[in-house]
C-alpha cells in the first residue's frame, strides 16, 4: 500500500522566481529570525471612531520591525471617504495615517509609506537611489491591509536605537488623531535584537 502525502493531490503553485535583488544592510533582513520585544503593545492614539496602537516588535541585528493596528469602534459610521483601507492614493484614510520615532540622542525619524501596500497605491517616497545608503535612519512602511473597520502595516525601522527612551508619535487627520506618542526603553529592542538568530551568517553580504 502506498501512502499519500495529506498535500499530494494539490497542484503546485510555486512562482517563476526571477532573480533577486542583493541585500543591502539597512534592507529587513532575510536570513535571520527576530528577537521579540515583550510586552510590546502600547496604545497610540484613541479617538471617537478609532483607536491605533503598536501590537508588536521584532529586533534583528540590525533593525527593528514595528507592527501597527488600528480597529473601528463597533457600531461606528466610518463614512463612505474614511473607509480602511479605504481610498487609494495619498489622499486616502489609509495614508493619512502618519508615523514617527523620536530617538534618545534628539534624532527624528518621519516614517515614508511605500512598498507593496494596496494594490494601485502610488509610492510617493521613491528612492533616488535604492543603491546609496540612507544618509540617516530610516523607517518605511513596507506592507499594509487590512478591511472595511481594520487596518494594519509593518514598518522597518533601520538602525537600532540608541540606549535611552524611544518616543513613537502618530497622528491620523481623517479620523480626528491628533499627534499622540508612546514610549518604551531602547533597552527592550536591544536586548531582543541580541536574542535573534542569524541563520547564515558566511553568507551575509
Amino acid at each position: 500500500m502506498v501512502c499519500m502525502s495529506f498535500f499530494d493531490d494539490q497542484a503546485s503553485t510555486e512562482p517563476e522566481r526571477g532573480r533577486a535583488r542583493p541585500h543591502r544592510p539597512w534592507d529587513l533582513p532575510d536570513a535571520e529570525f527576530p528577537g521579540v520585544v515583550r510586552d510590546s503593545t502600547l496604545v497610540l492614539g484613541r479617538a471617537e471612531r478609532v483607536a491605533v496602537a503598536i501590537t508588536g516588535l521584532l529586533a534583528y541585528s540590525a533593525g527593528f520591525e514595528i507592527f501597527v493596528t488600528a480597529r473601528v469602534r463597533p457600531g461606528a459610521d466610518t463614512g463612505p471617504g474614511d473607509r480602511m483601507p479605504g481610498g487609494r492614493g495619498p489622499g486616502g484614510a489609509r495614508r493619512s495615517f502618519r508615523l514617527g520615532l523620536q530617538l534618545a540622542d534628539g534624532t527624528k525619524v518621519i516614517g515614508q509609506h511605500g512598498g507593496p501596500g494596496q494594490p494601485g497605491d502610488p509610492d510617493p517616497d521613491p528612492d533616488p537611489d535604492p543603491d546609496a545608503e540612507p544618509a540617516g535612519p530610516i523607517l518605511r512602511a513596507f506592507l499594509a491591509g487590512g478591511g472595511p473597520r481594520s487596518a494594519f502595516w509593518r514598518w522597518w525601522a533601520w538602525p537600532l536605537p540608541p540606549a535611552g527612551p524611544v518616543e513613537f508619535v502618530c497622528e491620523w487627520p481623517a479620523f480626528s488623531i491628533p499627534e499622540s506618542r508612546a514610549g518604551l526603553d531602547a533597552r527592550l529592542i536591544l536586548d531582543a535584537a541580541a536574542r535573534s538568530i542569524r541563520l547564515w551568517p558566511g553568507d551575509e553580504g
